[in-house]
């Protein structure tokens, strides 16, 4: 035997072991010897071990293919439900952080105008202080020039 001869009854064995590949080859054989018997007196088909070993891989392939693309698919849809889903809390945490940061100037905001009106408060309080002191030494003058 020759090394093609070899690697032709390893390839159809192989295809013929593998998954799906057994129905392909089992239809080319059928097919090839109802075309033989149905029409004798056209050429016989040129496909050899080879072409139906290939032709077997291809069908096999096919379906393992379809397994792939649908795995990709819902690997493609868990990575865009996941990109959605962080999109969203991402979203969340903005407007938490926003609110958050909103409250705090709102506190200090409010925390300013106290200590505003308290200094006013003093600084009224302290006039007035200073005014009656003024007063008083006014009066105690007057008390004074007057006796």
């Amino acid at each position: 035997m020759s090394p093609e001869d070899v690697k032709q009854w390893v390839d159809i064995l192989s295809t013929l072991l593998a998954a799906g590949g057994g129905g392909g080859i089992l239809l080319a054989v059928i097919g090839y010897m109802r075309a033989k018997v149905e029409k004798p007196h056209i050429a016989p088909p040129t496909v050899g071990g080879n072409g139906l070993a290939q032709i077997a891989g291809m069908v096999m392939g096919q379906t393992d293919l379809k397994d792939i693309i649908d795995g990709l698919r819902g690997v493609s849809a868990s990575h865009d439900r996941c990109t959605l889903m962080r999109e969203t809390e991402m979203a969340f945490r903005k407007k938490e952080a926003e609110e958050h940061r909103e409250h705090e100037r709102r506190l200090l905001e409010e925390r300013r105008q106290h200590e505003q009106r308290l200094a006013e408060d003093r600084h009224r309080e302290h006039r007035e202080m200073v005014e009656a002191i003024q007063g008083l030494t006014r009066s105690t003058k007057d008390m004074r020039c007057a006796g």
